[in-house]
């Protein structure tokens, strides 16, 4: 490695790792396939390295104390403190708050799989779907609400669980479905997950 590419090297490897952790949400959303699972599989890589860089730093620190300058520990701190952002930080910086703000959010809370369901001021809407083994769907559209009944149409498929029309009832968005009288169990409750299950 070249000198100067040496040098810079650290200061990369935590800006691209911070980004990708920034806007994650982002490439969670929009991205699918083979750039989703690249840019996905760099995150943990970034960490490694960070987390080597950090050892290697603070030897090459102690082994030759006498050697020691600000441009030899500043590197290494560097990378404890976007370690430390990673993974103890209580503020989070996320894309997300590019986005236009939440009116109504439902949470849904499943024994192996939980979904969060966001409609924002400007009238778009986000449902989110995670689960084992790393399953994430997302589907995305605009919402209009007349009363206490929001109708939704989707840009991506329609999801089957969530339906198009939901009714807010009793603190839950009940699924109205037109082609049947059978009573729907409401699947989603008003608010933040509250992590029951």
């Amino acid at each position: 490695m070249k000198p100067i590419l040496k040098i810079l090297f650290p200061y990369f490897l935590c800006l691209i790792t911070l980004l990708l952790i920034i806007f994650y949400y982002h490439i969670d959303k929009h991205l699918n396939g083979a750039i989703f699972v690249f840019l996905t599989l760099l995150i943990p890589i970034g960490i490694t390295a960070m987390f080597i860089y950090f050892i290697m730093g603070v030897y090459v620190i102690i082994t030759n104390r006498s050697w020691t300058s600000l441009k030899s520990i500043i590197p290494p701190l560097l990378c404890l403190a976007s370690l430390w952002y990673t993974f103890f930080s209580p503020y989070r910086l996320s894309s997300e708050c590019l986005e236009s703000r939440v009116v109504i959010r439902a949470c849904y809370e499943g024994t192996q799989n939980q979904a969060t369901l966001k409609f924002r001021h400007n009238k778009s809407f986000e449902l989110h779907w995670t689960g084992v083994f790393f399953a994430s769907a997302w589907y995305i559209g605009t919402w209009e609400q007349s009363g206490n009944v929001l109708y939704l149409k989707y840009y991506t498929d329609k999801s089957q669980r969530l339906g198009d029309t939901l009714m807010i009832k009793d603190g839950y968005l009940h699924k109205i479905d037109r082609l049947s009288n059978k009573k729907q169990i409401p699947m989603f409750y008003l608010g933040y997950c509250r992590h029951e299950n």
